[in-house]
């Protein structure tokens, strides 16, 4: 009996040993309280709303983000900013997310800033960054965690747009990735503004959806059963013209994309407030193989959801939620994160 029982002694030792050292980030998944499976993984995309370091670039707008310029950002208020944006990509469920696709960005020395807080420190995060043509100098980005995923190419394609005065915007973003030795599409998008009104802008957006559109289409081409996960801020919503009509964007398997945000939006949902009314301006869209295949890395038509947190949020006058932004009017607001709230997917190997 005495035998026995350090048999069994010793195999609890081997085996509990053994499931601690199961993914990269253990240490953070047991402190969430989530599973740590190797077959979960999950992509988040945030709108981070005007991450600019401190210093002037003369070639960009960037003037109020200085510490003389109108909104006096200083170095300790960009790194709040920092530990802000952090604090959002470490709450989200399981482990640090293995991709985020973000906009707003200014340069890649804000991101080189950002994967270097302590609290991303375990997602071995490597950056996918170039710096667009739009007057702000804000850009488009992802970080990765190397360690599950291997970028296998990227291409950023510019896009000028139907105007004259201001024919400049962000550049559309193309990552070709493998997880597990699986292929997987990804496009990260930054749609222009409605800054103007919707009539009056939606052709700018109609000019990105239709290269967007030809991008995906070529890749089906190639191969039917590609998985491709497009996101971004889209600045129009699932119902609206650019994405429901010219990419065929909704929630039938006649669909060339699953909006995964679709049915939030009718119910008044989303990531962005106007008015005190909630919209999904933030998207997550998948092709039919990432959404139902039957095997590898997939994200049913459940997978998505807007991460809406109290902490992310702040009341107005009215009692209208929204999202708890850094600087409310030219208000700075220390506790605020962006004008946005963050969306992930859950992807889970079958």
């Amino acid at each position: 009996m005495k035998y026995s029982l350090l048999v069994w002694v010793l195999l609890a030792v081997v085996i509990g040993g053994g499931s601690c050292q199961r993914g990269v980030n253990a240490g953070n998944n047991e402190k969430k309280g989530d599973s740590n499976s190797v077959n979960e993984m999950i992509i988040s995309f945030y709108n981070v709303e005007n991450l600019f370091d401190t210093q002037d670039d003369p070639k960009k707008m960037d003037e109020d983000f200085t510490p003389s310029g109108k909104l006096s950002w200083t170095d300790e208020r960009y790194q709040l900013k920092l530990d802000r944006i952090a604090e959002v990509f470490d709450s989200l469920p399981g482990e640090l997310p293995v991709l985020v696709g973000m906009c707003e960005i200014e340069n890649r020395k804000v991101l080189e800033d950002l994967v270097k807080e302590k609290s991303l420190s375990k997602g071995s995060y490597a950056i996918v960054h170039k710096d667009s043509p739009d007057e702000r100098g804000i850009d488009v980005a992802v970080i990765y965690d190397s360690t599950r995923m291997r970028v296998v190419n990227y291409e950023y394609s510019e896009v000028t747009l139907p105007s004259e005065e201001d024919p400049y915007t962000r550049d559309l973003l193309y990552v070709q990735a493998e997880i597990g030795g699986e292929k997987l599409h990804l496009f990260v998008n930054h749609w222009p503004s409605r800054g103007g009104g919707q009539d009056v802008t939606e052709k700018n957006r109609l000019k990105v959806a239709a290269l967007l559109k030809s991008k995906v289409e070529k890749i089906l081409a190639v191969d039917p059963k590609s998985k491709i996960l497009v996101m971004g801020d889209f600045n129009d919503h699932p119902n609206d013209k650019s994405i429901s009509q010219v990419l065929n964007s909704g929630t039938a398997s006649s669909n060339t994309l699953f909006n995964y945000m679709y049915d939030d939006h009718l119910a008044g949902k989303g990531s962005y407030s106007y008015k005190g009314d909630w919209g999904a301006l933030d998207q997550f869209m998948g092709s039919n193989e990432l959404v139902r295949a039957k095997s590898g890395w997939v994200a049913n038509e459940n997978s998505a959801e807007v991460f809406r947190r109290e902490f992310l949020l702040y009341y107005d006058k009215d009692g209208n939620s929204k999202p708890d932004r850094t600087y409310i009017g030219d208000r700075y607001n220390a506790a605020g994160h962006s004008d946005h709230l963050p969306i992930f997917i859950k992807l889970v190997k079958n």
